[in-house]
């Protein structure tokens, strides 16, 4: 057996997870987990191989025409296999010999036939592709009924099965209903197809071909009690490798080098071998360990996916530990969310996480409630962290008691995180000495936080020179806090840089932050663009910074607007800070109404120091 040639063959995924509320048609969230998940197995190259733009995604079709005929485009172009995927509702139509539709996202029940997809159109566009081999999946209501019907006239397909064939994979019989349980990552015929796709066969061969996929999936779901898929084909369809089996090892190989049950274990091995510089070899380790049952391997896969800059197969690992209840794969999806700029669905994460015992996302819920004003909810869950032994939630409710004004309090939380030996209390213990004039002894606890290289105290000591106009000392400070990783030392040495005339440096700790997820960091790139003439660039540096909850990109992005004349989407952004309790947007917000009155009507006299502001 040998598998397709990716160069030549291509795949279409089709899903719709959303549909008209009134028509009776419930949505399907599991889908879009769907559509991703089969993409990366039919792009990774350890299993499928196919180039990414040889599997085209078609998420949420509304008009059936431009579906139909961007299947008949996809399958044109496969020349080896080509492979149609479909998840969604499946529609009959009672007046038409019960003739099968895909519901598109504007469908509606009682007319499917002119809202859906007609099976009958999807088989017209597989059979005019030249590819060898064709495999029709469909995991949809009724989906039953497209068996036998990819045979069509001798004329259609002569010349077309003599090799490979045709071959239909359906989640149900003719008269069932596909399954989509609530709250599951998948749905059901699609969760297992994605585990053997991606876990592979015990024992099996090196390839896991046609037949060998559908009798996975039939004892697996029927023993789960769920509707039984079906398969029908041509030729020699039966034969077709679809993917490698994950799971597969050569005879006489040695015993696996570690427990795979064991997450420890897996994490100490994968690390070493990418140490090694074998993270081929990490790789199939962590999916052997996932293959028999180790939800932890999926995060470490997540990591693995993440470092190497492929953060969309990152978060469907990360969003598959999660899914699987995993509270350490909740805390790291909410921090790949946070980082992203998806803030609200972040904080849903970090909440259930929390709610599970996770202390890391404990503090970060807290953390972004405050930041939000909610300061009470955000005590409650520093509080649960530092109950949990979480030393760095100490300093975070030290400074949220602070800034209520309860300084002995504050103080007592920074001491205990002192006493822990953690360097931020000290840094934290000498800022409050400082506060009050006790400026010997504040000097005391930084340079002993610096000495444990505690960047927030190289960065106080940076800007206690500059206060001094001592900048050489100030920018050698800061460049300590960076070198130490900490981006605030980043955005604040390339400022100095930049004043001081040194773009390309500035450009350099800019571009280093944002990796790191800076808010602060994509404003002053956009600053850079917007000083050198490129606004466009610009604008999508302060919209990311404004998307990362930094407040000052707002103001920056309507300065630009309005420079352009875009009074109302300048009113849009101000709006939507105002509205999110940002203060930034509003004074923004106020500012901008009361100029853009004096535009409109314009008044003889002095201009008021607010429209002042905006010059």
């Amino acid at each position: 057996m040998v598998m397709p040639d990716p160069a030549r063959s291509w795949a279409c995924l089709i899903g719709v997870s959303t549909y008209p509320r009134d028509d009776g048609l419930g949505d399907l969230p599991a889908v879009p987990n769907n559509l991703d998940a089969l993409h990366e197995i039919l792009t990774d190259p350890l299993l499928v191989g196919l180039p990414d733009d040889h599997c085209v995604v078609i998420r949420d079709p509304a008009n059936v025409q431009e579906l139909a005929l961007q299947v008949e485009d996809v399958a044109s172009r496969a020349a080896d296999m080509f492979l149609v995927y479909f998840v969604g509702h499946g529609l009959i139509d009672p007046y038409v010999d019960g003739r099968l539709y895909l519901a598109t996202s504007h469908a509606l029940q009682d007319r499917p036939h002119f809202t859906s997809l007609a099976y009958d159109d999807l088989r017209r566009a597989m059979l005019s592709s030249g590819a060898r081999s064709k495999v029709v999946v469909l995991d949809c209501c009724f989906s039953g009924l497209a068996h036998g019907t990819m045979a069509g006239t001798a004329a259609q397909v002569a010349g077309q099965l003599d090799i490979r064939g045709s071959c239909v994979l359906t989640a149900t019989k003719n008269n069932q209903l596909a399954k989509a349980p609530a709250g599951a990552v998948f749905t059901a015929y699609t969760g297992q197809l994605v585990d053997v796709l991606r876990s592979g066969v015990a024992g099996g061969s090196e390839l896991i071909n046609v037949a060998t996929l559908h009798e996975q999936l039939l004892y697996r779901l029927r023993s789960a009690g769920l509707p039984e898929p079906r398969i029908s084909g041509s030729d020699t369809i039966g034969r077709l490798s679809l993917a490698r089996n994950a799971s597969w090892r050569p005879a006489g190989a040695e015993k696996e080098p570690v427990n795979l049950a064991d997450p420890d274990e897996v994490y100490q091995l994968g690390s070493q071998l990418e140490a090694r510089g074998e993270p081929t070899a990490a790789e199939r380790l962590y999916r052997r360990a996932i293959s028999i049952g180790n939800t932890e391997a999926m995060l470490m896969l997540g990591v693995y996916h993440q470092e190497r800059g492929n953060d969309a197969r990152a978060e469907r690992w990360f969003r598959e530990a999660a899914g699987s209840g995993l509270p350490n794969g909740m805390a790291l999806l909410g921090t790949f969310l946070h980082n992203r700029g998806a803030v609200g669905e972040a904080e849903s994460w970090y909440r259930k996480a929390a709610e599970a015992g996770q202390s890391q996302a404990a503090e970060l819920l807290g953390e972004l409630l405050e930041r939000r004003g909610d300061t009470g909810e955000a005590e409650r869950w520093y509080r649960a962290a530092v109950s949990a032994g979480r030393v760095s939630a100490m300093i975070r409710l030290g400074a949220l008691l602070e800034q209520r004004g309860e300084l002995t309090r504050a103080s007592s939380w920074y001491q205990r995180a002192a006493d822990e030996g953690n360097a931020a209390g000290w840094t934290c213990l000498g800022l409050m000495c400082a506060d009050r004039g006790r400026h010997g002894e504040a000097e005391v606890w930084l340079r002993k936080a610096v000495a444990a290289r505690e960047p927030r105290a190289m960065i106080n000591l940076g800007v206690r020179h500059l206060e001094r106009n001592e900048r050489a000392e100030a920018v050698r400070w800061f460049r300590e806090a960076a070198e130490a990783g900490s981006t605030d030392g980043m955005v604040r040495l390339g400022k100095e840089l930049r004043d001081a005339g040194d773009t390309a440096g500035a450009a350099r700790w800019f571009h280093l932050a944002v990796q790191e997820g800076d808010g602060h960091a994509m404003v002053e790139v956009g600053r850079m663009h917007e000083e050198s003439g490129d606004v466009a660039n610009a604008e999508d540096w302060y919209r990311r910074g404004i998307r990362a909850g930094v407040e000052i990109g707002v103001v920056a992005l309507c300065k630009l607007l309005i420079t352009r004349g875009e009074w109302d989407e300048a009113a849009r952004v101000c709006r939507a800070s105002a509205e999110a309790g940002q203060a930034a947007g509003m004074q923004m917000l106020e500012i901008l109404l009361e100029a853009e009155a004096k535009r409109r009507k314009p008044s003889v006299g002095r201009t008021s120091p607010r429209q002042r502001r905006l010059d």
